[in-house]
C-alpha cells in the first residue's frame, strides 16, 4: 500500500506537466485558392493574414446532425503572437460556381400543332384519390376521391380533368399543351437520361390529372402547381393511399406559359425518380436530394429563382441535408429548396450530366448516394461548394452572392448556424496578425475556411449586416 501511494504523485506529475503552447494556423488564401483552417474539438485558432488582393471572408459551416442549430462564436483571442505556428494546410482550389442563366422557353415552343394531340370529347372516366396533406389519415379525411374524364391524349400520355372543373377551351388548350410538352421535349429528354417511366397501371401512357384540389391543400393554407406521390408507384399499396398509377397531379390554375414548362419538367423528374426506386421496391430518395434533382430538370427560372434568393439572403438558417421536409416542418420552405438546388447544380457542374443519371439509378439514398456518385467525401463537397458561392456571381450582379456579416472584432460575435449550413463573416479592419478564435460545440463538425472575394473596394453585397 505504501509503495502504491508513493508512486501516485510521481505519475500525476508526469501526466500534468507543462501544457504545450497552442499552435496557430496562418491561412494564406488567394483569388484562386481558399485556405481550410484546422478545427480541434470544435475550436479553430488562426492569425489574420495580410491580404492585398481583396477582402477576407470566413466561410464557417456546421455539418453535425445531433441538433437543428449550433451556436458559433467568434472573438479576438489573447493568445500570444509568439505562439507556435501550425504547418500550413493544403490550399483548396476554388471550383467556381458557373451561374449560367437558364434559357426560358419561348411562347412559340408552347404553340401546339393541331395534329400533335387528340382532344377527347367522350372517354371512359376514372376515379382518383387526391391527397390533401391535412394531417389526417388518407382513409380518414386525408384524401378526396374525384371523378375525372379524359380531355387530351397522345401516344405516351393522357390528361384527365376533374369533373369539378368544366372542360372549357382554356382547359382543352392546357391539356393539349401538357401532352405536347411531355411527348416532344420532356419525355424524350428523360429517355436519354435514364429511360422511360414505369407503367404502373399497364395502360401504356403516363397519366396527368388536372384538378382544382391542389389549390386547397393543408386545409386551404397551401396551393401548389403540381406534385407526384411516391405511393402511387410503390407496389402493394391500396386505395386511397395509392392510385397504383404512374401519374402527375397538376393544378387547373396553371396557364400555358413558362411556369407550365418548369412545373411539368420538375414533376416528370419525380416520375423518373419514383419509377427507378419506389416501383422497384427500393427506398424513396431523401427529400433534399429528391427535390434538388427535380429542380435541375427545370429549363427556366420561374420555379427556383425566389428560392435561391431566399437561401442567399440568410444562408446560415437553412439546412442542406433534410431527409424528410414534412416531418422537419420545412415542406415548401423556399430557403432549403434553394440551398439543395445550388448545391446539386454545383455538383453537376463539377461531375457532369451523368451525375444525375447515377443518382436516379442508384439504390442508395441521401449523402451515401451522393458520395458514391461523385466519389468524393461529403465534407469535402460541402466545403468546396460553400466557398464556390462567393465566386458564382457576375461583377455586374453584386446582389447574387450569399449575404455576409461584417465584424470588427471589438465584441464577440455569436451566430446560430443550422446543421449543414454556412455563415459568411467578413473581418472588418481587424489588423493582420491578430488571432481569431472560432468556437462551436464539439459535435457541430465545424468547418472554417478563409477566402478572398473581390478586389478591395468592390463589396460582396450591398445589404451586408454589420455586427460590432
Amino acid at each position: 500500500m505504501r509503495l502504491a501511494r508513493w508512486l501516485i504523485p510521481v505519475v500525476l506529475v508526469g501526466v500534468s506537466g507543462p501544457t504545450p503552447p497552442t499552435q496557430l494556423d496562418v491561412p494564406r488564401p488567394t483569388l484562386e485558392t481558399a485556405a481550410p483552417i484546422r478545427v480541434h474539438d470544435g475550436t479553430a485558432r488562426f492569425r489574420v493574414p495580410p491580404i492585398a488582393d481583396g477582402p477576407l471572408v470566413l466561410v464557417v459551416s456546421t455539418l453535425g446532425t445531433t441538433r437543428d442549430t449550433y451556436p458559433v462564436s467568434l472573438r479576438i483571442s489573447k493568445t500570444s503572437r509568439r505562439a507556435p505556428l501550425a504547418p500550413n494546410s493544403p490550399l483548396l482550389t476554388i471550383q467556381r460556381y458557373r451561374r449560367n442563366p437558364k434559357p426560358t422557353a419561348t411562347h412559340n415552343s408552347l404553340v401546339v400543332p393541331v395534329a400533335s394531340t387528340t382532344t377527347l370529347l367522350v372517354g371512359r372516366p376514372r376515379t382518383f384519390d387526391v391527397p390533401l396533406l391535412n394531417g389526417r389519415p388518407v382513409a380518414g379525411g386525408g384524401s378526396s376521391r374525384v371523378l375525372a374524364h379524359p380531355i387530351a391524349t397522345g401516344s405516351r400520355s393522357i390528361v384527365y380533368l376533374d369533373e369539378a372543373t368544366q372542360p372549357q377551351s382554356r382547359m382543352r388548350q392546357l391539356a393539349s399543351a401538357i401532352v405536347h410538352l411531355l411527348e416532344t421535349t420532356i419525355m424524350p429528354s428523360g429517355d436519354r437520361l435514364i429511360g422511360p417511366p414505369a407503367d404502373i397501371d399497364h395502360d401504356g401512357r403516363l397519366t396527368v390529372l388536372l384538378t382544382p384540389r391542389l389549390a386547397h391543400l393543408q386545409n386551404g393554407k397551401t396551393t401548389v402547381g403540381g406534385f407526384v406521390r411516391a405511393a402511387d408507384f410503390r407496389p402493394g399499396f391500396s386505395r386511397p393511399r395509392s392510385n397504383q398509377a404512374d401519374m402527375i397531379y397538376l393544378n387547373t390554375h396553371l396557364r400555358v406559359n413558362d411556369d407550365l414548362v418548369d412545373v411539368l419538367s420538375h414533376e416528370y423528374r419525380h416520375v423518373l425518380a419514383f419509377s427507378h426506386r419506389d416501383a422497384l421496391g427500393r427506398e424513396t430518395e431523401e427529400d433534399w436530394l429528391n427535390e434538388a434533382l427535380a429542380h435541375l430538370a427545370e429549363p427556366g427560372n420561374t420555379n427556383i429563382s425566389h428560392r435561391v434568393a431566399a437561401y442567399l439572403n440568410r444562408p446560415s438558417q437553412f439546412p442542406l441535408v433534410v431527409p424528410d421536409y414534412y416531418r422537419a416542418g420545412l415542406w415548401r420552405c423556399d430557403g432549403v429548396r434553394g440551398s439543395s438546388f445550388l448545391f446539386l447544380e454545383w455538383c453537376r457542374q463539377q461531375h457532369g450530366e451523368q451525375l444525375v443519371s447515377r443518382l436516379l439509378a442508384s439504390p442508395k439514398t441521401g449523402t451515401p448516394n451522393l458520395v458514391s456518385a461523385t466519389r468524393t467525401p461529403f465534407p469535402q463537397l460541402f466545403r468546396q461548394w460553400a466557398v464556390s458561392l462567393l465566386y458564382g456571381h457576375d461583377n455586374a450582379i453584386s446582389n447574387w452572392s450569399p449575404a455576409a456579416c461584417r465584424w470588427d472584432g471589438t465584441r464577440p460575435l455569436t451566430i446560430q448556424v443550422a446543421t449543414t449550413a454556412t455563415t459568411y463573416v467578413m473581418p472588418d479592419n481587424i489588423p493582420a496578425g491578430d488571432v481569431i478564435l472560432v468556437e462551436a460545440p464539439g459535435d457541430s463538425r465545424l468547418q472554417v475556411t478563409a477566402a478572398i472575394t473581390r478586389p478591395t473596394g468592390s463589396p460582396l453585397r450591398r445589404n451586408i449586416s454589420v455586427v460590432p
